[in-house]
């Protein structure tokens, strides 16, 4: 690889050769003085590892670098001027079947092994030392975190913000569900960036020539346009023919130029594909994570800091307000930790970074004033959820109130038609609405399901961790999605969503395989609703809503019985009158967690 002088560093590119033999494009830079070996920050993106507007996927003079106006903004963390800056030597790569790369994108499917074997040609580089720090944000994080798993020993540390450590079973099927909204909006926005391998592959597969499938892009692009715009109709997404399509295997455009779409929407169950993208269970190195509360990828991001911390140690979680893509504003942030965390791990400094606490969060999950936030309020924690915190547990009674005592033995039931199904409104979405949303317009709607309202608060609710409910239901089909929301109802009828969740019910033991509902048995299932950090106010009540629809979030449910949903068409579609019980015996109940009642503050 040759290099050259690149504004204040020595640059190059390289085809880096993996063990099938496909080439990945990567660029090198290097500090222009120091050496021969430097520590080495390596980061892997889906997204393109050149500048925006540069046309030429292999112009390393060109190597991505954040806008001066969005210094924080991108998969790839604080560009190489910085890191050479610092001493580093910095490696961009563009993943498989991405912009310069060959081979054929499979959704982090090859993340591990390629990861792997991009360790190992680094190692034999002159200009490493072979101390490594993997990192990257959204896609990029599930990157490094795939490279971590590998134990490469080079790899020394991982810094990673807002991506899923374990991408299909905490995201993609969450609670066994199908999350949809990603995986349509997200795969037709990524369309341009498939390199001309994955083109030539997809065409071959599909029977077309590269001109024939590139004549579909057009298509492709109208389709994405018509998902997007369903957000302003009303009532959003449900009267949109493209978000309603069935069956979700083979859909038009997409499928045709990403494949794996198919493979990634044909595993129900846990089995070998979803643990092979469980990166999480393999990395044994300090790692630096970093979410939101209504970032997609929160649960994730928690499970793999708390996973590893007990395994591991020497891990950190931060987590502030708002959505996915509040990581990217320089406010969201008390300080910025990265070349802390670095600079410890991969060159043996002394950092504050490693005596302060393992756990900083902020106690306000959303600020709708993004302009003005200031992260000045942050909390200190040894674990997550902090010490101290006790669970409060609050009945869903027969009457639709919550208490604190079970009730009375009675059953609620309402209907659930596949073919009007409740729109999403907030939550922990990535590509449409996300946030505390009012759930005010959907309470007219068909398909709102059942509500559960608790008595105005004597004092401030402060919760600190995670939510979950315990239903007992029954159904007239084999199967339904329950879908829970739990809501914060102002004085002013302001109804905002804190937290969601479901479970498919016919997989509520998804270790056991396929359980289907017999008509009027009462099953017990459990509905993990993430975590959370807030305060509700005194005066304010809490509202769970129980439906089986938040769609597109989820996709819907047929209610049909039939294992891969995926496959379903409209005519396995069946209406299900589903019921929630009540009483001692059939106690359904929300459990949240609440902080010590004097949260710990920043040191």
């Amino acid at each position: 690889m040759a290099l050259e002088r690149v504004d204040g560093a020595r640059a190059g590119r390289a085809m880096v050769t993996m063990r099938d033999g496909t080439r990945l494009n990567t660029f090198v830079y290097l500090p222009i003085e120091g050496g021969p070996g430097f520590p080495v920050i390596l980061q892997r993106t889906p997204y393109g590892i050149t500048a925006a507007g540069c046309d030429d996927p292999y112009d390393f003079r060109r190597g991505w670098l954040p806008s001066a106006s969005d210094p924080m903004r991108g998969s790839i963390l604080r560009g190489w001027r910085a890191l050479v800056a610092r001493g580093y030597a910095a490696v961009y790569q563009d993943t498989r079947g991405r912009h310069g790369s060959e081979g054929e994108d499979q959704v982090y499917g090859s993340d591990v092994d390629d990861g792997h074997d991009t360790l190992e040609w680094i190692a034999r580089q002159r200009w490493s030392d072979q101390r490594v720090g993997v990192c990257g944000s959204s896609a990029g994080a599930t990157t490094a975190l795939a490279a971590a798993s590998t134990r490469h020993p080079s790899v020394r540390a991982l810094f990673a913000q807002a991506g899923a450590s374990s991408i299909y079973d905490d995201v993609v099927y969450e609670g066994q569900s199908i999350e949809l909204e990603r995986l349509w909006l997200w795969v037709a926005r990524n369309i341009p960036g498939l390199s001309a391998s994955h083109r030539a592959t997809a065409a071959a597969r599909a029977g077309l020539t590269v001109p024939e499938l590139e004549a579909t892009a057009a298509a492709a692009e109208a389709r994405y346009q018509a998902l997007d715009a369903a957000r302003a109709s009303c009532p959003p997404f449900r009267d949109c023919a493209d978000w309603m399509r069935l069956p979700l295997l083979d859909q038009p455009v997409f499928a045709t130029w990403q494949p794996y779409l198919d493979e990634i929407l044909s595993h129900p169950l846990p089995d070998a594909f979803r643990a092979r993208h469980d990166f999480r269970r393999d990395i044994a190195v300090p790692g630096f994570h970093v979410t939101t509360w209504y970032d997609i990828f929160q649960t994730s991001v928690i499970a793999a800091f708390r996973e590893l911390q007990a395994r591991v140690g020497n891990q950190r979680l931060w987590v502030g307000p708002n959505d996915h893509y509040f990581v990217y504003d320089p406010s969201f942030w008390p300080r910025d930790p990265f070349f802390e965390w670095f600079d410890h791990w991969l060159r043996g400094s002394d950092t504050p970074i490693v005596h302060e606490p393992p756990v900083r969060y902020s106690p306000r999950a959303w600020t709708p004033d993004r302009a003005d936030y200031r992260a000045d309020d942050w909390c200190a924690a040894e674990t997550w959820p902090p010490l101290g915190t006790v669970t409060w547990r609050q009945h869903l009674c027969g009457d639709g109130t919550l208490s604190a005592q079970p009730g009375d033995a009675a059953v609620r039931r309402f209907r659930y038609d596949p073919r009007r199904p409740l729109p999403t409104l907030g939550g922990r979405n990535m590509l449409i609405a996300p946030g505390a949303l009012d759930q005010r317009p959907l309470e007219s709607l068909s398909g709102q399901g059942l509500a559960y309202l608790g008595p105005p608060l004597p004092t401030d609710l402060v919760l600190a961790g995670p939510a979950r409910t315990r239903l007992h239901v029954s159904s007239d089909c084999p199967d339904t999605d329950l879908v829970v929301k739990l809501v914060e109802v102002h004085p002013d009828g302001t109804a905002a969503l804190l937290l969601d969740g479901v479970t498919r019910a016919m997989l509520r033991e998804p270790d056991s395989g396929p359980l289907p509902l017999e008509p009027g048995a009462v099953v017990t299932l459990d509905v993990e609703l993430g975590h959370i950090a807030h305060t509700v106010a005194a005066g304010n009540r809490l509202r769970v809503d129980v439906g089986s629809s938040n769609f597109p979030r989820r996709a819907r449910n047929t209610n049909s019985g039939n294992l891969l949903l995926a496959a379903d068409t409209d005519a396995d579609i069946r209406v299900a009158t589903n019921g929630v019980h009540h009483g001692a015996r059939t106690a359904s109940w929300l459990e949240l967690t609440l902080a010590p009642p004097e949260p710990s503050a920043p040191r």
